[in-house]
């Protein structure tokens, strides 16, 4: 969990693409060494490269530094707009990536273990553990939703997006009422066992803090803290006073 938070700041410190390039290709590295698979993360990879783009044709119209390119209109595209838009576009990607190589390699039961362990209340655990673990459960329902629909004759892909959203309501519905149906059954499952009648409740999932934790806790907070001090010092800054 400090480390994510570590890759957000990193992340945020800097916005020159060669370092947020150089981040984002150490979370690859990171994401092959955990044995993810292409299809694990290929949603995630879609989502940052559509944010890149879209990133790359915005920015450039807020920055004016550098020499002009080409114009669009009335937007004059120089060289460094379309280098910040690069890095922002990097980035959102890194905290996409280290956000799913943080979901994909750890279970709620040691998210929760770990935020319990911090102090938070046992219930609030238990919440946030149900919500990420109903997040696939969901995505599964709502697949099998869509494919029932395109058998009884849905086609979600014609016309305009305007009229695709509206075809939209046959999934919409069905989904949140399996959802609704979800909590409910959950709720009385956590109330036939018991759940809240006493003020400490005991976890199978132990964790233990040991050396190589403390060691990569000290190693997180130190590269956060020359991350803060390479910013002030315009290191790894491609425009001062900007993001």
């Amino acid at each position: 969990m400090l480390w994510l938070v570590v890759i957000f700041g990193v992340a945020l410190c800097f916005n020159h693409p060669a370092v947020l390039g150089s981040v984002a290709i150490l979370l690859l590295v990171v994401a092959r060494v955990a044995k993810l698979r292409w299809h694990d993360l290929r949603g995630f990879f879609l989502l940052a490269a559509w944010l890149t783009i879209l990133s790359l044709v915005i920015w450039p119209a807020y920055i004016d530094e550098g020499s002009q390119l080409f114009s669009v209109g009335p937007v004059d595209v120089t060289g460094a707009g379309l280098l910040f838009g690069l890095a922002m576009g990097l980035r959102i990607s890194i905290m996409i990536l280290a956000a799913s190589i943080w979901m994909l390699t750890t279970s709620p039961q040691r998210i929760t273990a770990g935020l319990l362990k911090m102090g938070m209340p046992y219930k609030a655990g238990i919440a946030l553990s149900s919500t990420i673990r109903f997040i696939p459960l969901m995505n599964a329902e709502r697949a099998t939703i869509v494919e029932a629909q395109r058998a009884r004759g849905l086609d979600l892909t014609s016309g305009n997006p305007v009229r695709r959203t509206f075809k939209a309501a046959p999934i919409l519905v069905p989904l949140f009422s399996r959802a609704f149906m979800t909590a409910q059954n959950l709720t009385v499952a956590m109330d036939a066992r018991g759940f809240g009648a006493l003020d400490v409740r005991t976890n199978i999932t132990r964790l233990h803090f040991g050396r190589l934790d403390k060691a990569l806790c000290i190693g997180g907070l130190v590269v956060l803290v020359l991350s803060v001090v390479f910013r002030l010092l315009g290191i790894g800054v491609l425009i001062e006073g900007t993001l």
